[in-house]
C-alpha cells in the first residue's frame, strides 16, 4: 500500500524537471536533444582540477574530521569567508552567526516556507518567477499572488496595492532581484530601497534570492536589497550553483541572529547538517583559487553566447516575436504573437529534438501562454547558431497550420 497524506497527495512534478525526463527518455534511446530548457551553467567549465586537489588538502589536512558529523549551522569557516564575500553586494552589517549554510538555495526557500507560511497566507512574487518557487509555497499551503514587472522589476505601485489588500496574510515578499528567472530583468537601486520600506510598512518580509547576481556582463554587481535593510525585513539567500557547481549544493541564508536560530533547529530536525567535505570544497575554492578569474571566464562565455541567440532570435522568429536582452544571468524571455501557445506546441518542436519552457509554467495565474525561456549557458555558439533557426521555423510552421 503506497504511502498517503493530504500533503503528500497535493505534491505535483516540477514542471522544468518533467520536460528534463523526457530528454532523458529520448537520450536513453540514444536521441541527442538540444536542450534550452535547463537552467544549469554548463559542465564544461566546472573547476574540476582545482577541486580535486582541495579534495586531497582536505583529507590531509582534517582527515575524519571532514567527514564526521558536524555542526548544523555549517562549517565555520565558510560561514566567517562569506561574511567578507557579502560585501560584494554591499552587505556590511553582518557576522558569521547572521549566516546558516543549507544544502543548496532551494533548502533554504523550503525552511522560510515550511516556518513561515500559515494556513491563508498569500505570498507575493513578481509576476513572472521561479517555478521551483512557485511549487514550493504552495506546497506548503500558501497563495500566490503575482505583481506586474516592467524594465526595472516589479512595480511598486502594484506591489503596494497587493499588499494592502491582503495585509496581514503576507508571510514574505520573494524576489530575484538580479537577472531574474526567467526574465533576466533586474531591479532598480531606488525599487530595492521603496521594497525594504514597503515591507516595515504592511509588517511582512523579504525574501531576496541572489543566484545569479555576479553573473554581469557589464561586470557591474547591484547592491543587495539586503544592503538596504534597517528593520531586519530581509532574509538574503544565496548559492554557489551557477558560479562554481550546482552539485555541490551549498547554500545560505542571511538573517538575524535569532531568526538564523530558528532555522538551525529546523535544519536539526531535517538533515542535521550540510554535507561537510562540499562545505570545505566551496571554502578552499572562494579562499585559494582563482574564483573571480573563473567568474570572469564563464561570464564572458555566457555573455557571448547570449548575443549569438539574440541575433538568431530577431532573425528566425515569426514577425512580432519580442525578446528580452539579460544584462546578466542565464537565460533569455521570448515573446510570441498572441495566437502562440507555447505548452501546447513543446511537443510538436520536441520532435525536432529541441527543448524550451513553456511561459506559463513561471505565471503564478497560468498566462503567459504565447512566451517561453531559452538558456542560452549550456550550449555552444555554433549549436545556438544551427538549432535556433530550426526552432524559429518550427514556430512558423506551428502558427500556420494549428493557430
Amino acid at each position: 500500500m503506497e504511502i498517503h497524506s493530504e500533503f503528500l497527495d497535493a505534491l505535483t512534478p516540477s514542471s522544468i524537471r518533467s520536460i528534463t525526463a523526457k530528454i532523458r527518455d529520448k537520450a536513453s534511446e540514444g536521441i541527442q536533444v538540444i536542450s534550452f530548457a535547463g537552467g544549469l551553467p554548463s559542465k564544461e567549465f566546472f573547476p574540476i582540477e582545482d577541486i580535486r586537489k582541495i579534495n586531497d588538502q582536505i583529507f590531509d589536512e582534517e582527515g575524519g574530521d571532514s567527514i564526521q558529523y558536524a555542526a548544523s549551522d555549517g562549517y565555520d569557516p565558510l560561514r566567517k569567508y562569506l561574511v567578507e564575500f557579502m560585501k560584494r553586494y554591499q552587505v556590511t552589517d553582518i557576522d558569521y552567526k547572521n549566516i546558516l549554510i543549507t544544502s543548496g538555495a532551494q533548502q533554504g526557500l523550503a525552511y522560510l516556507s515550511k516556518g513561515l507560511i500559515t494556513p491563508g497566507s498569500v505570498v507575493v512574487v513578481e509576476g513572472t518567477s521561479y517555478p521551483g518557487a512557485l511549487d514550493t509555497f504552495r506546497a506548503y499551503g500558501a497563495s500566490i499572488v503575482g505583481v506586474e514587472m516592467d524594465g526595472d522589476g516589479m512595480r511598486m505601485d502594484r506591489l503596494e496595492t497587493v499588499l494592502r489588500e491582503n495585509q496581514g496574510k503576507v508571510p514574505f515578499i520573494y524576489t530575484i532581484a538580479d537577472f531574474q528567472n526567467p526574465t533576466g530583468c533586474s531591479m532598480s537601486l531606488e525599487r530595492r530601497k521603496q521594497l525594504v520600506e514597503l515591507a516595515e510598512k504592511y509588517d511582512t518580509f523579504v525574501v531576496e534570492d541572489g543566484p545569479y547576481s555576479l553573473i554581469s556582463f557589464n561586470g557591474e554587481v547591484m547592491p543587495a536589497i539586503k544592503s538596504f535593510d534597517r528593520y531586519g525585513r530581509v532574509i538574503y539567500s544565496g548559492s554557489t550553483s551557477k558560479t562554481i557547481a550546482p552539485g555541490l549544493r551549498i547554500g545560505w541564508l542571511i538573517a538575524d541572529h535569532a531568526s538564523i536560530q530558528k532555522l538551525v533547529y529546523l535544519k536539526m530536525r531535517d538533515d542535521l547538517q550540510v554535507n561537510n567535505i562540499a562545505q570545505r570544497q566551496v571554502y578552499h575554492y572562494m579562499k585559494d583559487c582563482d574564483f573571480d578569474g573563473h567568474l570572469r571566464m564563464v561570464t564572458d562565455v555566457y555573455r557571448r553566447r547570449r548575443d549569438v541567440m539574440a541575433k538568431a532570435v530577431k532573425e528566425s522568429f515569426p514577425a512580432g516575436t519580442k525578446l528580452l536582452l539579460p544584462g546578466g544571468g542565464l537565460f533569455m524571455w521570448v515573446e510570441l504573437p498572441e495566437k502562440a501557445d507555447t505548452l501546447e506546441m513543446f511537443d510538436y518542436v520536441f520532435q525536432k529534438n529541441i527543448a524550451y519552457v513553456p511561459g506559463v509554467f513561471f505565471r503564478p495565474d497560468g498566462s503567459g501562454k504565447n512566451t517561453m525561456r531559452l538558456n542560452f549557458s549550456t550550449t555552444s555558439e555554433e549549436t545556438i547558431q544551427k538549432s535556433i533557426p530550426i526552432l524559429g521555423e518550427m514556430i512558423c510552421q506551428y502558427l500556420e497550420t494549428h493557430a
